[in-house]
């Protein structure tokens, strides 16, 4: 791909998103703090806002994203001085492919794909998840889910309007990736043993912490 297909949102993305987003961002952070999770990679990191809600809570984060847009904002964000790690007041970013990430096997604890997989094709994700795999043993999966219940299906089918806003190519990998199961269609398939779970979007998204079933084959 030549074309950044971020370059025209990345600069409203967060005063769009973040309203949504911040509760995503903050229960990450929770459950990396929680489970000791305290050198983590945010892979496609987009503005860098999990980054640096990570780092205020005292987790240490790299990002790495393949958009330049994004990343040129992710290198505006700052924290307020209060609750910056005086170690490092600034993100450490840089561009890479989710799919060949420049690090070595297990140099974090833990990474975290948070909205990303349900953008992609099915072969990208699926080599994503392997990639995060590799320089972690766990992963923390932030995305959307199937209803469970009656009580889950407004906000599953509300997400369907922003999805099928950003785009025809977007909203295609979505139902796909909805249409396979979810983020815990993709978490079995994988075969992952799901140690933590928390709903997000009113039941349409859930946080899963996981890491590769030791049973599984």
């Amino acid at each position: 791909m030549t074309t950044d297909p971020y370059a025209r949102i990345a600069e409203w993305y967060d005063l769009l998103l973040n309203p949504v987003l911040d509760g995503v961002r903050r229960a990450v952070a929770e459950v990396c703090r929680a489970e000791g999770l305290l050198r983590v990679l945010d892979a496609c990191c987009g503005t860098g806002r999990q980054c640096a809600v990570l780092r205020g809570a005292g987790v240490a984060c790299v990002g790495t994203d393949l958009s330049p847009a994004m990343l040129g904002a992710a290198r505006a964000v700052s924290l307020p001085a209060t609750s910056r790690p005086s170690s490092s007041p600034s993100l450490p970013l840089s561009r890479a492919d989710a799919r060949v990430l420049p690090f070595a096997d297990n140099a974090f604890d833990a990474v975290v794909l948070s909205l990303a997989l349900h953008e992609m094709p099915e072969p990208v994700g699926n080599a994503a998840l392997a990639e995060a795999l590799r320089v972690a043993p766990r992963v923390l999966l932030a995305d959307y889910r199937l209803a469970e219940r009656n009580l889950d299906l407004p906000a599953a089918l509300f997400v369907h309007l922003p999805e099928r806003l950003a785009g025809a190519e977007h909203y295609r990998n979505f139902r796909g990736f909805m249409a396979r199961g979810g983020v815990e269609g993709l978490a079995h398939r994988a075969g992952l043993a799901v140690i933590r779970r928390e709903r997000l979007f009113g039941g349409a998204g859930a946080l899963l912490l996981a890491e590769r079933n030791s049973r599984a084959g």
